[in-house]
């Protein structure tokens, strides 16, 4: 029998057998120290997204595919996936990301340096196909920035939106994982992470390259104005424990969201 493994990696995946190729490789190429176990999990991919998985899974390990017949959306798959992981700590990145050779090995270092329970790393926007990409290692001293108010520091710094976390698996459960009532969990899960935790790291150094792809749910505007508005609509009604500052930081979002989607649909507010 295997040891349980130290971390999950849960990625889901839907229409990426162009990039996937790439993003298993770099995944291969980790430098983990400890033992791991990969999920990956099929939001009903139409182009050969899980053939090209099961094609490099033997250079990975320890890998399990979960195929699903209809689409549902990340946040939903990220849960699925979720509930058949076993790791202690959960790594979340999407099926379009290349990964640097030393970014969870030294996540998980800082974990341990900090006493953090959630780790965020930057996702470098690179305008550049996968064959053309080679992630920088982090190194040993990379920039960073701990808070011992995690939900303040969610709300109070750009760019906390992409999904790039190194997160324990307790807090995930705690947070009671992704809200399956928004389709994709951007702006969502850090907020219900956050607001369960007591320390968090933001990482300033690039942990994942974006290079460029058939198919990305963030170029659907009209869908991420709607996720983003309830993101913060759900905080807002399911924290009643909130500080007055933190619900005068959420407030103006949801108005701002609003205005948004109201603009982008030609429609008088």
């Amino acid at each position: 029998m295997s040891a349980r493994p130290d971390i999950s990696f849960i990625i889901p995946v839907y229409n990426k057998a162009d990039v996937l190729p790439y993003v298993l490789s770099r995944l291969a190429a980790q430098d983990l120290p400890y033992p791991v176990e990969y999920i990956f999990v099929d939001d009903a991919s139409q182009d050969g997204s899980v053939p090209v998985i099961e094609e490099h899974a033997a250079a990975l390990g320890q890998v399990r595919i979960l195929r699903n017949a209809k689409n549902a959306g990340p946040s939903i798959r990220l849960n699925q996936g979720a509930r058949e992981a076993s790791g202690k700590y959960f790594c979340l990145f999407d099926a379009d990301e290349l990964i640097a050779a030393d970014a969870v090995k030294t996540m998980m270092a800082l974990v341990a340096a900090e006493r953090a329970e959630m780790v965020h790393g930057k996702v470098v926007h690179c305008g550049r196909p996968a064959a053309e990409i080679a992630p920088e290692p982090l190194g040993s001293r990379p920039a960073f920035v701990a808070s011992t108010t995690p939900l303040d520091m969610v709300l109070q710094t750009r760019g906390i939106v992409r999904m790039t976390w190194l997160v324990e698996a307790a807090l995930f459960r705690a947070a009671a994982g992704c809200d399956e009532r928004i389709f994709i969990q951007d702006e969502s899960l850090p907020l219900r992470l956050a607001a369960k935790a007591s320390r968090m790291i933001d990482l300033r150094a690039g942990i994942t390259y974006a290079p460029i792809a058939n198919s990305h749910l963030s170029s659907d505007k009209k869908q991420q104005h709607h996720d983003r508005f309830l993101a913060y609509y759900y905080a807002l009604r399911d924290n009643p424990a909130l500080t007055a500052g933190q619900r005068r930081r959420i407030s103006p979002a949801c108005v701002s969201v609003a205005w948004k989607a109201a603009r982008q649909s030609n429609l008088r507010v």
